[in-house]
């Protein structure tokens, strides 16, 4: 991941080599607080080396105004945009640093979900780790993150794990009791997701990082009901669904795969 997710996920603008925080905070505080989140990228950078990037899409080569491009710096996006739309945008807010971000959107319920799924260049069991960083405004409804099987696997079209982020401000796995977490809305945050897949087991740890603003983090067993879906793990969406509305931003999603 590169040093701009770093820089986009705080809310501190960098002036003259300093840290100038918008809510008063010295330097030790924001170190005291974030220093765990730049900790996990730089850990994700080290491990690299002995990982392959399956999913590199952060919509730097697209055109603001625009959908994103099928092709991106590594796999593919697919669109369904159905009745809302799927455009790329400046950041969100003002705070961030103007990098291009896409914008979902699916403002009224009913009709098809609205959803950008992200496409690996391999599928299949492995070791793999997700980042992307998520940008949920204030009064958006459910916006859901989703664990698929691959296009080109031989199953028929199905998420074995998929992520609501609630109106409350917190997550709720697969449609169920289970909630965990907090997230802030209009603050950007990122995602993190690592799924251990093998012939026989499936299992996911979720983060949520962002200091104060996002925290929570929790392991869950893919039911074996979907489990061949998991074995054949090769695109991750974000979307809303049909009985949703919801406008949210998201952008340098990465997946790597050992």
């Amino acid at each position: 991941m590169s040093m701009k997710a770093i820089n986009r996920i705080r809310p501190e603008l960098t002036q003259t080599g300093a840290f100038v925080s918008q809510n008063g905070r010295n330097v030790m505080s924001w170190i005291t607080q974030h220093l765990f989140l730049l900790m996990a990228f730089i850990l994700l950078a080290l491990s690299a080396a002995c990982n392959t990037t399956v999913l590199l899409a952060n919509f730097n080569n697209d055109t603001i105004g625009s959908p994103p491009s099928t092709n991106q710096s590594t796999g593919t996006v697919t669109l369904q945009p159905g009745p809302g739309s799927l455009t790329v945008v400046a950041a969100p807010n003002t705070e961030l640093p103007s990098n291009k971000w896409c914008k979902v959107s699916h403002p009224t319920r009913g009709g098809a979900q609205t959803k950008l799924i992200g496409n690996f260049t391999r599928f299949g069991p492995g070791e793999y780790g997700m980042l992307a960083s998520l940008h949920i405004p204030k009064g958006a409804g459910v916006v859901t993150v989703g664990f698929e099987a691959s296009s080109q696997s031989p199953l028929p079209f199905g998420q074995f794990l998929h992520l609501d982020f609630m109106p409350e401000g917190d997550v709720r796995i697969d449609d169920s009791n289970v909630r965990f977490g907090h997230f802030t809305s209009d603050r950007n945050f990122v995602l993190s997701v690592n799924l251990i897949i093998t012939d026989t087991t499936a299992k996911a740890e979720i983060t949520l990082i962002g200091g104060s603003e996002a925290t929570g983090n929790l392991t869950v067993d893919v039911p074996d009901n979907v489990f061949r879906l998991a074995q054949n793990f090769g695109a991750v969406a974000f979307e809303v669904g049909s009985l949703h509305a919801a406008t949210f931003f998201v952008d340098d999603v990465v997946v790597t795969r050992k």
